[in-house]
């Protein structure tokens, strides 16, 4: 057979992040087999020798693609780099007798009310909640939880459908806004489990994640990040690694996620744990993931800081290896270029003198010219026009490169 390869299934959705993983893949000695919905130009081919266009929400379509593949190739792993594909790789890794989490595992990491159920023996790790598909469900469930609360979906990632509710007034748009909005009609992500939403009490605190991966039932923490949110509807920012928290809080992050990885039996898997840290240093768990974090955390962040690519530790542990760690000497960050209005989007001034900015490192933009902009919550994507990156010696230095460089850009959107 020819050079093994391991399978991804879909990709992140810019350049930038999607040829880091590459990379990182034929840097470890692979080849990639790409099996995906839409696949994106100028892949180089040397690398991605295999592709297959399928819909990757038709399983029979993706076990095809799956064999064909491996009639082929010898594959070592599969990988994804986003949430709605989390199961898919457990089912196939499960059939290739590949490393990956159980199904079980990955169903528990896909769903934030299943995900809270594994942890009920843990109070102290999670907020009050309840699962909600009804009006009356909501209206009794607050009721018990009190306000403020925060209503979103089950699944979906990227913050998309996040509500705060700071009394009754609050309850009825909100909740009819996301029956509108969690349907497969809208969002395939939420093919199996349409309109299951999740109410729960409103967390005070700063906001991070964690980066790591459990290989062999052990726990490597790569690090944690600050992160930075919008308000009404909580969208992600800005983020900055390795975090600032000091060392007394870390060590609570870090025991945190310890509890959650081992109640949901997580293990041959990269994860992304997002939680809330209170004013007096306490974390709670928002969601753990069975995959990378997106927003450039692990694509750049992560070996910007520390030496050592993310990328490449994604492909050790699910190819079977033990990651390799490094150490965060430098800090990095990446702030989004945000549309401030809807319509439809013409270009950017200003990215010259943004890439000129001493300590930025890559400035990309997402948007197509004439695609249309919406702001939340209409949409919760489009919105973000493109986004920054910066390299420094302190997370301050860092963060005022940010706002330097995201400040001379200006989106040019024509109502």
């Amino acid at each position: 057979m020819s050079q093994p390869v391991v399978i991804f299934l879909n990709t992140r959705r810019t350049h930038l992040e999607h040829g880091a993983a590459i990379e990182a893949a034929y840097r470890q000695g692979y080849g990639v087999a790409l099996i995906a919905d839409s696949v994106p130009a100028g892949l180089p081919e040397r690398i991605v020798s295999v592709v297959h266009k399928v819909d990757t929400y038709d399983a029979a379509a993706v076990d095809a693609a799956v064999d064909a593949i491996a009639a082929e190739h010898e594959i070592a792993g599969v990988v994804t780099w986003s949430d709605r594909d989390v199961e898919t790789v457990s089912r196939i890794a499960q059939r290739l007798g590949l490393p990956a989490p159980s199904l079980p595992a990955a169903k528990a990491a896909r769903n934030k009310y299943l995900m809270r159920q594994a942890l009920v023996d843990h109070p102290e790790a999670i907020p009050r909640f309840a699962r909600v598909t009804e009006w009356t469900e909501l209206t009794k469930a607050v009721a018990e939880i009190g306000y403020p609360a925060v209503l979103k979906p089950t699944s979906a990632s990227g913050s998309k459908g996040i509500f705060v509710l700071h009394g009754e007034d609050d309850l009825r748009a909100a909740f009819d806004e996301l029956i509108r909005y969690t349907r497969p009609e809208v969002d395939k992500v939420f093919t199996d489990n349409a309109n299951e939403l999740i109410v729960e009490e409103f967390l005070v605190g700063t906001e991070h994640s964690v980066e790591g991966f459990v290989s062999g039932g052990e726990i490597h923490i790569a690090g944690v990040t600050d992160k930075e949110t919008s308000e009404p509807f909580r969208l992600e920012v800005a983020h900055t690694f390795p975090s600032s928290l000091p060392e007394s809080t870390l060590d609570a992050v870090r025991k945190l996620t310890a509890t959650v990885v081992r109640a949901l039996g997580l293990d041959e898997c990269t994860f992304h744990l997002e939680c809330m840290v209170s004013p007096v240093g306490t974390a709670k768990l928002v969601e753990i993931a069975a995959r990378v974090g997106g927003d450039f955390i692990t694509s750049h962040l992560v070996g910007l800081a520390t030496g050592v690519p993310f990328a490449e530790n994604v492909i050790r542990v699910a190819t079977g290896t033990a990651p390799v760690l490094g150490d965060s000497r430098l800090y990095s960050g990446v702030r989004k270029i945000m549309a401030v209005e809807a319509g439809v989007f013409e270009g950017v001034d200003g990215l010259a003198d943004a890439l000129g900015v001493p300590g930025v490192r890559h400035a990309i933009i997402e948007r197509a010219v004439g695609a249309k902009v919406q702001l939340p919550p209409a949409d919760y994507m489009s919105c973000t026009i493109g986004a920054v990156l910066a390299v420094g010696d302190s997370a301050e230095a860092v963060r005022a490169t940010l706002a330097t460089a995201v400040h001379a850009v200006t989106a040019r959107i024509s109502g």
